[in-house]
């Protein structure tokens, strides 16, 4: 009678206990901000930096449970004398429309998938360029779910001088009009905004392209907001709601932030936590506050990440500290919960860890995620892009 190997029980055991590792894209690829597709099919990401190009932009196909690159576009070639300007992409749910967004020159590219290419299906600048190049890009690009509606954020911009620093920041929304793509709405800092607020540094936009959120983490020791903004009936836009830290002090509030399809449930990143806004008519309320009491978890909140059903967050803490059974520092860490409406607030399930196969110091695993509509499909990036399955 053949036996199993203890090993290979322990192997099968660990597989069955939580979510299936599905595959890591090649070595040196980063997953764009927005980077799974809605049915998880397709995934986009940065290739490795080449010695010709600033950057080449792949989407990877599943294939049963391999990914193969199916698509890409490159960049601009490298200047001889400066750097390459820092680049934002995101891919929209519909799996074909990737948006690049290079905040220095201001300018926005659009790439469509025509079978194993990605064709530029339009080009176009913001209204003015950038007063300074400070704070660096961060979350300043979101795509609707169609690939027809584009949210930038230009914390850069429109820039007055003031004390303790120059008050800056401003949002902008393109729209797809057959082969042509044209300002939408200025979004201009809002009235009762402190100085301080990084308006701009941080935007999002439901995958029905109805709600956007702009906002920024805090400075000067004052916590980060986030405005609520809803397309109306008339075509307009309405400002419905500011969301605020629990914490006056969290410069952390606003720093990244993940909305799902119908614009019902916003996810905020904060100090050591993450916050939850439920929406209730047309008023946000605060429905949960989750950390971690693991003492080896840092960072919790440095990147988020909402299913389109809104019933999964990702939570990256990529600044964690290694497993107690492993040496270094940074090996991070990602936990996922199963949310659920109760109510005005929000169920949450207990948190599942997704672990690299191996776990390597500064790897800072979790540092970005990503997951489709139905959150069966979790994407993290530490030194490798990885792809659970659930």
């Amino acid at each position: 009678m053949r036996t199993t190997s203890p090993i290979l029980l322990a192997l099968l055991l660990a597989l069955l206990a939580g979510p299936a590792r599905a595959a890591e894209l090649p070595g040196g690829h980063v997953l764009l901000r927005e980077g799974v597709s809605d049915d998880g099919r397709i995934v986009a990401a940065f290739a490795p930096p080449g010695p010709d190009r600033c950057w080449t932009v792949r989407l990877f196909e599943r294939e049963r449970t391999r990914w193969t690159a199916v698509a890409e576009a490159a960049g601009p070639p490298k200047p001889r004398r400066a750097e390459c300007s820092p680049v934002v992409g995101v891919l929209a749910g519909n799996g074909r429309t990737v948006a690049l967004y290079s905040p220095w020159e201001a300018q926005i590219v659009v790439f469509d998938r025509d079978g194993r290419t990605l064709r530029e299906a339009g080009r176009f600048e913001l209204p003015a360029k950038p007063a300074k190049p400070f704070p660096p890009p961060g979350q300043t690009l979101a795509i609707a779910r169609d690939g027809n509606a584009i949210l930038v954020g230009a914390p850069h911009h429109a820039c007055v001088i003031a004390v303790p620093e120059d008050v800056c920041g401003v949002a902008f929304l393109f729209v797809r009009q057959g082969r042509i793509w044209k300002l939408d709405l200025r979004y201009p800092r809002p009235d009762g905004a402190s100085p301080t607020d990084r308006f701009g540094r941080t935007v999002a936009l439901s995958g029905n392209g109805k709600v956007a959120v702009v906002g920024g983490p805090g400075s000067w020791g004052r916590a980060g907001r986030l405005w609520v903004y809803e397309r109306a009936p008339d075509g307009g836009w309405d400002l419905l709601s500011a969301l605020d830290s629990p914490s006056p002090g969290d410069l952390e509030f606003g720093g990244e932030v993940a909305i799902d399809d119908a614009g019902d449930t916003i996810a905020v990143a904060a100090e050591q936590k993450v916050v939850l806004f439920r929406r209730q008519g047309d008023d946000w309320l605060r429905a949960r506050e989750l950390g971690s009491a693991d003492p080896l978890i840092g960072t919790f909140g440095g990147a988020v990440a909402l299913s389109g059903t809104g019933r999964l967050l990702v939570v990256g803490a990529p600044r964690s500290s290694c497993p107690q059974n492993r040496t270094g520092s940074r090996c991070g860490a990602v936990r996922l919960f199963e949310l659920r409406p109760a109510g005005a607030g929000l169920s949450v399930g207990e948190p599942t860890a997704l672990e690299p196969v191996v776990w390597l110091p500064l790897a800072d695993f979790g540092w970005r995620v990503a997951t489709d509509a139905a959150g069966r499909l979790v994407a993290v990036q530490g030194k490798l892009a990885h792809l659970y399955d659930r």
